[in-house]
Order: C-alpha cells, then sequence, then structure tokens
C-alpha cells in the first residue's frame, strides 16, 4: 500500500518554465511518483475519450492513503476518486480513433504515401484532409496548401520555405526546428501547435491564431503578424527583431528575455504578459496595452510610449531611457529602480 502525497508546482521564471516536485510520505519516492504519472495518464486518456469539454479540469484529487496497487495497472485518477469501477488496461483501435493522437513515427512506405499525397493535393482537389500525417524532415519548399486541413501533423524540421498555407489548419502540429522562411501563413490556425526554434523569417501570419502556441528560442525576424491572436502563447528568448505586431493580441503570453528591438507594437494587446528583461529598444508601443503586464528589468530604451497604457505595469529596474511616455497612463505603475533619465514624461 503507498500512503505518500505528491505535490508538482509550476512557475515561470528567467524566460523558462520551471517545476519543482515533492514526494511526501513513509514510501519509496520513485515509486510513488510513478504511480501519480501513471494515474495523471489514465486520467488524461478518458478526459478525451469521453469528450471532455474544452478547459474543463483535471481533477487528481488526493493520492494520500490510497491502496494504489489493489485497484489494476494502469490506476485511473477516476478510480481514485470513486468515479468508475474500471479503466481499461489498453485503449481500443476505436478509442484510438477518438483520442485522434498523430503517430509519432510512420513507416518509410506510409512516410513515401503521405509524402506524395502532399504533393499531390493541390492537383487532386485540395479536398483530401491531411490531418495527422508525418511529414517530418520531408522537403516540401514553395507547396501550395492554402486551406489544407494539417492539425496534430508532424512536421517537425520539415522544410516549407515559400511554401502557402494561407488559411491552414495546423491547430496542435509539431512544427519544431521546421523552416517557414518566406512562407505564407495568412489568416491560418495554429493554436497550441509546437513551434519551438522554428524559422518564421519573413513570414506573413497576419490575423493568424496562434493561441497557446509555443515559440521558444523561435525566430520571427521582419515577420508579419499585424492582427494575430497570440493568448497565452510562449514566445520566450524569441527574437522578434523588427516584428509587425500592430493590433495582435498577446494577453496574458510569455515573451521573456524576447527580443523585440525595432517592432512595431503599436496597439497590441499586451495585458498581464510576463515580458521580464525583454528587449524593447527602439519599439513602437503607442497606444498598447501593457496593464498589469511584468517587464521587470526590460530594456525599453528609445522605445516609444506615447498614450500607452501602463496601468498597475512592473517597470521595475526597466531602462526606459530617452523612451518617449507622453500621455502614457502611469496609474500605480511600478518604476522601483528603473532607469529613466532624459525620458520624456
Amino acid at each position: 500500500m503507498i500512503a505518500s502525497t505528491v505535490i508538482i508546482q509550476l512557475y515561470p521564471a528567467e524566460g523558462r518554465q520551471w517545476a519543482t516536485v515533492i514526494v511526501e510520505g513513509s514510501d519509496d519516492p520513485t515509486l510513488a511518483l510513478a504511480e501519480a504519472v501513471k494515474a495523471l495518464g489514465a486520467e488524461i486518456a478518458r478526459f478525451y475519450i469521453t469528450r471532455a469539454p474544452g478547459g474543463a479540469p483535471l481533477d487528481l484529487g488526493n493520492l494520500e492513503s490510497l491502496n494504489l496497487s489493489a485497484m489494476g495497472n494502469p490506476v485511473s485518477v477516476s478510480n481514485l476518486l470513486g468515479l468508475s469501477n474500471s479503466m481499461p488496461q489498453e485503449i481500443s483501435s476505436t478509442d484510438a480513433d477518438i483520442l485522434d493522437l498523430p503517430p509519432i513515427e510512420a513507416s518509410p512506405g506510409d512516410r513515401q504515401t503521405q509524402y506524395d499525397l502532399v504533393k499531390a493535393w493541390k492537383a487532386a482537389g485540395g479536398q483530401a484532409s491531411l490531418k495527422g500525417l508525418d511529414l517530418s524532415h520531408q522537403d516540401l519548399s514553395g507547396v501550395d496548401l492554402a486551406g489544407a486541413d494539417l492539425s496534430q501533423s508532424n512536421l517537425e524540421g520539415t522544410k516549407l520555405t515559400h511554401a502557402n498555407l494561407e488559411g491552414a489548419n495546423l491547430s496542435g502540429a509539431v512544427l519544431s526546428v521546421a523552416s517557414l522562411a518566406g512562407a505564407n501563413l495568412k489568416k491560418a490556425n495554429l493554436s497550441w501547435a509546437n513551434l519551438i526554434e522554428v524559422d518564421l523569417n519573413k513570414v506573413n501570419l497576419e490575423g493568424a491564431n496562434l493561441t497557446g502556441a509555443n515559440l521558444t528560442e523561435a525566430t520571427l525576424r521582419q515577420t508579419n503578424l499585424s492582427g494575430a491572436t497570440l493568448t497565452k502563447a510562449t514566445l520566450s528568448q524569441a527574437n522578434l527583431v523588427r516584428t509587425n505586431l500592430s493590433g495582435a493580441n498577446l494577453v496574458e503570453a510569455n515573451l521573456a528575455e524576447a527580443n523585440l528591438s525595432q517592432a512595431d507594437l503599436t496597439e497590441v494587446d499586451l495585458t498581464n504578459a510576463f515580458m521580464y528583461e525583454a528587449i524593447l529598444s527602439r519599439a513602437n508601443l503607442s497606444r498598447a496595452n501593457l496593464e498589469r503586464a511584468n517587464l521587470s528589468r526590460a530594456d525599453l530604451a528609445q522605445a516609444d510610449l506615447s498614450h500607452a497604457n501602463l496601468a498597475y505595469t512592473d517597470l521595475s529596474l526597466a531602462n526606459l531611457s530617452g523612451a518617449n511616455m507622453n500621455g502614457a497612463n502611469l496609474l500605480d505603475t511600478d518604476l522601483d529602480g528603473a532607469i529613466m533619465p532624459n525620458a520624456t514624461e
């Protein structure tokens, strides 16, 4: 019998996502943690199989003082909470279809078939679904996939330079370390996509949906993101030099240590954004909404903050030398330790 409590606390700091794991109890901590992870995996499977509504919380309950070994393998959190009597040992093929998860890696034969399907997609009428394909590390430069459904597809390391993906659905897709330089992604859906270290230089992402997307260390130099939605997106340590973000929605986005020098951020919504140590030198933030944003230690030298909303914003230890703050709303703004010589107020 295992009687332990597993506590996992998540917190952002220094542009990274950190976690502390505490295992309390008299049992072997490795075993207790393994049982907790198994329970979490089973509950996530149940969550999708039963088509629980988006945003519904996973109630993991308390693993303390519970006989996990008597409940079978794997252990379901539903069992632990008394919500169900059993959890299937294996996910059936029907359940797998409901889960609709992309394969991690297809066989060489399947990969070639999927590649040929994509290359001929436009000529074949552009109606076939390309959802969940394994196109990783393929050369698809210049391909026309405007309006295609590539959701949950594996495009890791894929070459998509100058591709036409206007209006395409790439939600939940894996595009880490892919190259999309010069591509057209206007109004594309990239919500919750994995875009870690992706090359998006000079890409057209006007009006695109990047809600919850992970763009950690991505390169977006001179990219057009005007009017794009990046709510809760992660752009920590991303290169956004001279990027057009005018009118974009970055509410609760993580831009820690991102480089936004000379970027166009006019009328952008950065409410509650995390921008610790971000570089915004010579950036245009006129009429931007930065209410309650964290810009501690940010570099805003010679930035244009005229008529920006800085109410309740954390600008402690920020560099505001030469910044234009004419007409800015400084209601309860934290300027403790900020460098402000020569700033126009």
